[in-house]
């Protein structure tokens, strides 16, 4: 991560995205809700809200945010060979 982290604020995106892909997409995700966070403060909008996730829903959210973290560990791996 440091050295994706290292090539994102040099501004070279692909070597980041090589590094690291899981990375690059939470740094957006983060990106994104800071400008939601940014637009509603400053309109002062009402927050968007989310109803309770149903258990089937959260489960597969978990097991989708798990195998996302399983992938970018083996796309690690296996590169470094």
């Amino acid at each position: 991560m440091t050295r994706g982290l290292s090539c994102l604020l040099h501004g070279n995106l692909k070597a980041a995205l090589f590094f690291n892909p899981l990375l690059m997409a939470v740094l957006i995700g983060m990106a994104f809700y800071l400008l939601y966070c940014v637009v509603v403060v400053s309109a002062r909008l009402p927050r968007l809200r989310w109803e309770p996730l149903s258990k089937t829903i959260a489960l597969t959210v978990r097991i989708g945010v798990v195998a996302l973290i399983a992938g970018n560990w083996i796309y690690l791996i296996i590169r470094e060979w």
